[in-house]
């Protein structure tokens, strides 16, 4: 059994239609751990030194951490790796919110897509059923726009959308990836996704998460939580207000 992840990956290929659900080497996860270190590795592995931003053969990757999903504060994080338009160098960018843990619920731990699909299209992925659907009534909508059309289309209030609005789709080499009240901003990362043709990444899952010594761990979540509570009623002088609302061990 594995812990804290799944075990699993969904590759999609754009360009041949292509879904699979590739089960991956816990190794991994022992030598680099979370989202940021095993995206690396594949991106190492799988995309070569010539490869450029907007070549079909640059990867778009979304990984969890491993903490996603589970009630560990603040590790709901989702990292998004890929070539860079700005930098012509791997890059990564980092959202919070509801999307990583609802992929996880899901059965994946990542998103790997590669290739560019032939027209404008989003991904529907309902737990073991993942589907590449046609997005061109979305052309030119925002994001937030286009999240509530695809939630009514799919008619559940509860799937969690990453999505691009019209900088994405032009290209713009700052432009961003939306979901709830988070995004995945740096490196042009939105521009990469633009460019494959992905409106958006809708997701919804109803699985669970193997957590090992749930006991201890579900102990230590609430202890976290009771020091968050403290720091926020003791601030400390001199410390930047967002870190005491947080309660953040750099304060220490």
């Amino acid at each position: 059994m594995r812990y804290a992840e799944t075990g699993f990956n969904l590759e999609v290929d754009l360009a041949r239609g292509n879904i699979e659900r590739v089960k991956t080497d816990p190794r991994l996860s022992e030598l680099h751990l979370g989202g940021l270190g095993t995206n690396a590795r594949l991106m190492w592995d799988r995309v070569g030194p010539e490869v450029q931003w907007s070549d079909p053969e640059n990867l778009l990757i979304f990984g969890t951490g491993l903490l996603a999903g589970t009630p560990a504060p603040g590790c709901n994080r989702t990292i998004v790796s890929s070539i860079s338009p700005q930098t012509k160098l791997m890059a990564f960018s980092m959202m919070g919110g509801f999307w990583g843990p609802e992929l996880k619920h899901a059965g994946y731990d990542k998103i790997v897509i590669r290739g560019k699909a032939p027209e404008l299209s989003y991904l529907w992925i309902n737990d073991d059923t993942v589907e590449i659907r046609d997005a061109s009534r979305f052309r030119g909508l925002g994001t937030l726009e286009t999240a509530e059309l695809i939630r009514q289309e799919v008619e559940d209030p509860n799937v969690q959308i990453s999505s691009i609005g019209l900088a994405c789709e032009h290209k713009v080499w700052f432009a961003s990836i939306e979901q709830g009240r988070s995004s995945a901003s740096r490196g042009g990362i939105g521009a990469v996704m633009g460019d494959k043709n992905v409106k958006a990444i809708a997701v919804r899952g109803t699985g669970d998460v193997n957590i090992a010594k749930g006991q201890e761990f579900f102990e230590f979540c609430n202890y976290v939580l009771d020091y968050i509570k403290v720091r926020n009623e003791n601030p400390i002088p001199g410390v930047m207000p967002i870190l005491a609302g947080l309660g953040s061990p750099q304060e220490m």
